[in-house]
């Protein structure tokens, strides 16, 4: 999880970053704000830096420049593409609006010139007009209804289009959203979507001060990082295009061996996280454990024949959350406890208790 900042440390925060926002030449939205309030926390030196030097000696930033900090140093990576399609699928709302205000606004004011008009022959009829003038405003109102009920054909038919328009890029949006999503070459889901559910999954804890289980025999998530042993040599070796096989075969081992409610996602470049919602420690160490064995047993093939010139390992740090803890404390401990298993010989796994 990104932010962990208290209610009081985030508010402080927003204060020290609304001055530096509004300075700026772009518009006060959220990734505005994402790139303000990071800068202002320090926590993420490579931002700052470029921040420091984009506004050295009184310049601002355009939405340009503030879309590529983002991408660059929050956005996991965001790719231009994304960036793109993100764009397009804002037009697309943004025309569809004015569209439906200009629409509106030309009924409103049909609506309008046939008020007056109404008001106009309801005087003429109180006035006591001769049978001619009577049939003449009868005439005027009937042409009048006609033309208000065709304006207002014309709005549903408008606002017909525009709702076709509306689901078109509501389902662009979901698509956007499911693949922002998923890691394009294993399939798995990516750093953004672990974060977003281990963050769900924190959520529904207990507080502090809330009845704990006993920790002996305690269930709670686990989480495991895995990371696949001597990649850059399997890459060096045999070329990356082997590598990327590797890394889909051990995402479709991972994958494979989880129970339902188990996430696996590929979290870096040859690393990976499994987050067990609910969980002993022991089984985690288990399920951890027949993760490894697998992948040692598995052969990759390249190209018509299976390779047999690496052999691919994985090890693994296992570690369970403990009351009140945050998910950076938890996901270190789940790091620290991997460094364990690389430095311990690797092709093994390692957990540490909280």
């Amino acid at each position: 999880m990104r932010y962990t900042d208290s209610m009081s440390r985030s508010a402080e925060h927003l204060r020290a970053a609304l001055p530096l926002m509004t300075r700026q030449r772009t518009a006060l939205h959220p990734i505005t704000y994402a790139v303000w309030y990071e800068f202002v926390t320090s926590r993420n030196l490579a931002l700052n830096q470029a921040l420091l030097a984009q506004t050295r000696d009184g310049a601002t930033l355009d939405e340009a420049q503030t879309w590529e900090l983002y991408r660059q140093h929050i956005g996991d990576g965001m790719k231009a593409d994304e960036i793109a399609k993100a764009k397009i699928i804002g037009e697309g709302l943004s025309k569809v609006l004015d569209n439906m205000a200009v629409t509106a606004a030309e009924a409103g004011q049909e609506t309008a010139r046939f008020d007056d008009s109404l008001g106009t022959w309801v005087e003429q009829l109180l006035a006591g007009p001769s049978e001619q003038t009577q049939s003449e405003v009868l005439r005027e109102l009937l042409s009048g209804s006609r033309e208000i009920r065709a304006a207002m054909t014309v709005l549903q038919t408008h606002l017909s289009h525009s709702q076709q328009e509306i689901d078109s890029l509501r389902k662009e949006v979901q698509k956007a959203r499911g693949e922002a999503l998923v890691d394009a070459l294993t399939g798995l889901p990516n750093r953004r979507a672990f974060d977003q559910q281990l963050s769900a999954c924190m959520a529904e804890q207990p507080q502090p001060g809330a009845e704990q289980p006993a920790p002996a025999s305690a269930i709670a998530p686990c989480l495991l990082l895995g990371d696949i042993d001597f990649f850059k040599r399997i890459n060096d070796s045999f070329g990356h295009s082997f590598g990327d096989q590797v890394l889909r075969a051990v995402a479709r081992t991972l994958q494979g061996a989880l129970s339902d409610g188990a996430l696996a996602a590929r979290v870096g470049g040859e690393e990976f996280a499994i987050l067990l919602p609910n969980s002993s420690l022991d089984q985690a160490q288990r399920l951890a454990e027949n993760l490894r064995s697998k992948v040692a047993a598995g052969r990759i093939r390249r190209g018509e024949q299976v390779q047999e010139a690496e052999n691919v390992t994985i090890s693994l740090g296992v570690t369970q959350l403990a009351a009140g803890e945050s998910a950076a404390d938890f996901y270190g401990r789940a790091d620290r406890a991997l460094y364990a298993a690389k430095h311990g010989g690797r092709n093994r796994i390692a957990a540490l208790a909280h």
